[in-house]
């Protein structure tokens, strides 16, 4: 019975020791916990709402201008690199008098002739545009167009808002008013029925449009085009005649065939140059980093052929090398004017006879950055 008694009171020794630990630690926690929370913290301001080069227009005419004269801009400029091609979709249900069976053979014909078609169509990656043998057009007029989207940024289902730097246009072009009749007397279709001439001989076609869009994103930061989209869905309406081992299979050789034809039309375009990704830093005292700049030259291009400068508005605070990693002064506390220190790095890039300039804001502080997480 009393040895009952003394390891009752063990036990209750034991949960009252552990339970004043935890008293006491969570006491600690709490403590330490409200000093965090009530530390002096620096929020740094709102960077203000970045300004378009050109509003964006909201009546036809003027946004096809707008667009257009980008367009030729990109393409006329000794500071630009194209890329582009055109991707052809043939997959589709074909329409003939044929047998199911014969038109599977037809439409083993038009399956491995697909990426060859696709390759007849001009393309080029990465030309600078002053020196390009091609310049692509933009491919649609402005009586071709029945109605257009035009837009800051991406937004969802949820009204959330993305690429918020960008215009994105698109015109809805009415298939009656473009004609299609030149399609049959061009280069690219001469060379498509000399791609298929093994296989058939195509004795005559039409092409008729029934879909037409073009999309344009835009950077509206710095007033640049930077992809063209042109789609456009065909039925083609053809007449041919099978040859070779093709032609022994059916006694009617010649026969006609309906089937879809969509190409799209991409060209991007890079722009040399340097900008700060970004309008504003904080670091602290006796910080390293890299600035946030974006720099953009011909991928054959050395740090001989260029020249890139950062000045800072308070040299005696940070030191930037060539790279452009800033240092700031470990004694930069003792020179702050107040809690927090801004300052405006100045960016210069002098690349092939063109001058690109840019600013950005940095802060220096000693305070804990505040942020959402906090």
């Amino acid at each position: 019975m009393s040895a009952a008694k003394g390891n009752g009171k063990k036990i209750f020794l034991i949960i009252l020791i552990v339970a004043v630990l935890i008293g006491a630690c969570f006491t600690t926690v709490t403590l330490y916990a409200k000093k965090q929370l009530n530390k002096p913290k620096f929020t740094p301001p709102e960077d203000p709402p970045r300004q378009s080069v050109t509003q964006l227009p909201q009546n036809k005419a003027a946004l096809y201008g707008y667009v257009y004269g980008l367009f030729s801009s990109a393409c006329a400029a000794d500071d630009v690199e194209g890329s582009w091609h055109t991707d052809v979709n043939l997959a589709g249900d074909i329409v003939s008098p044929l047998s199911e069976n014969d038109k599977a053979v037809v439409s083993y014909i038009r399956d491995n002739a697909a990426g060859q078609i696709q390759a007849v169509y001009p393309n080029e990656n990465a030309v600078l545009m002053s020196k390009a043998d091609y310049t692509p057009k933009i491919g649609i007029r402005a009586d071709e167009i029945s109605g257009f989207t035009a837009e800051q940024g991406r937004r969802d289902d949820n009204g959330n808002v993305s690429d918020d730097d960008y215009y994105f246009v698109s015109f809805t072009l009415n298939p009656e008013t473009i004609n299609t009749d030149s399609i049959v007397k061009s280069k690219t279709y001469k060379e498509i029925c000399s791609l298929l001439s093994d296989a058939v001989t195509v004795d005559k076609a039409e092409f008729i449009l029934n879909e037409a869009r073009a999309d344009y994103k835009i950077d509206r930061i710095r007033d640049h085009l930077i992809s063209s989209v042109l789609n456009k869905k065909y039925t083609v309406k053809a007449t041919v005649t099978l040859k070779d081992e093709y032609a022994k299979l059916y006694k009617d050789k010649t026969f006609d065939v309906e089937l879809p034809y969509e190409t799209n039309e991409i060209v991007n375009f890079n722009y040399y140059g340097a900008y700060f990704t970004q309008q504003s830093m904080t670091v602290k005292p006796d910080d390293m980093k890299a600035l946030p700049a974006s720099i953009t030259v011909n991928a054959e291009a050395t740090k001989e052929d260029y020249k890139l400068t950062f000045t800072p508005s308070e040299e005696d605070l940070v030191s930037i090398d060539e790279d452009g990693v800033m240092t700031v002064d470990k004694s930069a506390a003792e020179k702050l004017a107040a809690p927090d220190e801004k300052l405006i790095i100045n960016m210069k890039f002098e690349y092939d006879g063109h001058t690109y300039t840019d600013d950005l804001t940095v802060y220096i502080t000693e305070l804990e950055v505040a942020t959402d997480n906090v």
